[in-house]
């Protein structure tokens, strides 16, 4: 088993449980205050602040490494020097699936700023497209088993009939809203929250584990369950995730796509536990002989030192065309979708590219209109794709009310555009209008939209006590409909949504302020200024 000398660069102390310091060192972590047997032992080095010089740490220590790996976690931790290694350099992307941790777009600007060798994720693959478009080397998925730390299990009787563990916090809506489900349909279900090695133990003393994910993404739970030998009853994400290029459905686990099937599914294998065992049986023996941590660390290893070609995982049609536009819109609807069970959106005369970047949202239900001339094309674009899109002609009436409407490709037959797409809309709704369009056509843009009963408005979420801006900057309008009896008040109707009512004036300097050539003439001004100090 090869095992390389590496490096690890973190940014908050490492505690002492990481280290085995009965082993040779053959990995050394630099943090803030490490704890001082660590650094006795030769395991770990101290770091003086968030931007160090990387060199004069090598001298520190007893090795030259094989790689120097590092986390996207915080993106104020900023290592001066990795260009200028002899190894490779090997960066491990976090949680791209909520604005808590930076967000999609600031992780991709982080990682071009520090530009590694290698970039990887042990999370879902469906957001390394974002990462290649934007240039980054070698991106590329390896399953979320690397990261949990080994288990056998043992055999026990079965004392649980359902349970959930892990968290029910505010940043996990949907799992709420599940388990909510599952308590109220009378099933003897047992949620708690427990250390992982407990966890672990009480998976294989369950008849059924449920798991849901934060939001599309495939969790470290799916494989600690399966580790554990318990039967993984978990939600039915999108094909990007990777899911189900590990595992099959119905032979290793089981999914539930919405409530009625969640609940359908429970009853079915608690009247069968023979078929719940044989399952979770399958499943376990599935992930010992392809997705173990010692299996899976090794093939991190081989992509890297025998540079092998990464498996592309995704089948979307990737380009780099209006990278930023698309990142911020994503993250705005991502952020929609983690805190709503379900979203129906309607891209009205949207590129493909973007309605392609929102296909891996589970519980979106995309009607893409387009054009008549363009209805095969984009049909046969997305089947060939792999990507879960309704293409509707832009003549016939989509039907019923949309929670989201997006619009692109602005033209002169925009005000009809608007009324016909607002009609579409449901009360509290948001619609979004992407670039390009003329800053000075801005105030007659927020009159067609008043006209509908939209008003412009600033978006933000409140998570753990503080909101998050849902900006789109200069990359689009936002509005909210509102029937012709509400007010302001009723602006919002879940209470992580900040919804705050803008002025054109206002849009219109952030649009000026934001715009890339201004932010360009604004940064010269600023190291000219620092320059003559």
């Amino acid at each position: 088993m090869f095992t390389p000398k590496e490096l690890i660069l973190r940014p908050k102390p490492a505690s002492l449980s990481d280290f085995d310091l009965t082993q040779p060192s053959t990995r050394i972590i630099a943090c803030p205050d490490p704890p001082i047997e660590a650094v006795r032992a030769g395991h770990a080095i101290a770091i003086p602040d968030n931007t160090f010089n990387i060199r004069p740490l090598l001298k520190q220590l007893p090795f030259q490494p094989d790689l120097v790996s590092l986390s996207a976690r915080v993106m104020t931790f900023l290592p001066r020097g990795l260009h200028t290694l002899n190894c490779p350099t090997v960066m491990k992307l976090g949680d791209t699936f909520h604005l808590g941790d930076g967000g999609l777009s600031r992780m991709v600007s982080y990682c071009k700023h520090l530009n590694c060798d290698y970039h990887w994720t042990y999370q879902s693959p469906q957001h390394l497209h974002f990462f290649t478009e934007a240039g980054l080397r070698n991106v590329f998925w390896l399953p979320g088993s690397i990261v949990i730390d080994p288990y056998i299990p043992q055999l026990s009787e079965k004392q649980y009939a359902v349970i959930f563990r892990g968290s029910e916090s505010e940043l996990h809506q949907y799992r709420t809203h599940i388990l909510n489900v599952v308590r109220t349909s009378g099933i003897d279900i047992d949620v708690c929250q427990k250390d992982y090695t407990s966890s672990l133990e009480d998976y294989a003393k369950a008849r059924i584990v449920i798991n849901s994910s934060l939001n599309g993404d495939l969790n470290r739970r799916v494989f600690e369950v399966l580790m554990a030998g318990g039967f993984l009853l978990t939600d039915r994400i999108r094909p990007q995730s990777g899911l189900f290029e590990l595992f099959e459905e119905g032979k290793h686990f089981e999914c539930y796509g919405n409530e009625t099937e969640l609940i359908e599914k429970i009853q079915f294998y608690l009247a069968r536990p023979q078929k719940a065992n044989q399952i979770a049986q399958a499943g376990h023996e599935h992930f010992l002989t392809h997705y173990s941590q010692p299996t899976v660390q090794q093939q991190l290893y081989r992509s890297i030192f025998n540079k092998l070609e990464f498996p592309k995982h995704d089948r979307r049609l990737h380009t780099s065309t209006r990278l930023q536009t698309r990142l911020k819109l994503y993250e705005l609807i991502q952020e929609l979708h983690r805190i709503y069970p379900k979203l129906k959106i309607l891209c009205w005369r949207t590129c493909s590219t973007i309605v392609a970047d929102l296909a891996d949202l589970p519980r979106a239900e995309l009607t893409h209109v387009v054009d008549s001339e363009q209805l095969v094309q984009t049909q046969t674009d997305y089947l060939q794709a792999g990507l879960q899109v309704n293409v509707q002609d832009l003549q016939p009436d989509p039907g019923g009310e949309f929670q989201i409407v997006v619009m692109s490709g602005v033209d002169r037959a925009l005000e009809q555009q608007i009324q016909q797409s607002t009609n579409l809309l449901c009360d509290r709704g948001f619609f979004i209008i992407v670039q390009p369009f003329n800053f000075f056509a801005i105030p007659q843009l927020n009159q067609w939209m008043r006209n509908q009963n939209c008003i412009p408005i600033q978006l933000s979420i409140r998570l753990f006590n503080q909101n998050y801006d849902l900006a789109l900057e200069q990359h689009g309008l936002l509005y909210q409909k509102l029937s012709a009896q509400a007010d302001s008040a009723r602006l919002q109707d879940k209470a992580d949504l900040v919804i705050t009512e803008i002025r054109a004036s206002r849009i219109i300097k952030t649009q000026i302020k934001t715009a890339p050539i201004i932010r360009c003439i604004l940064s010269l001004i600023r190291k000219l200024r620092s320059r003559f100090r």
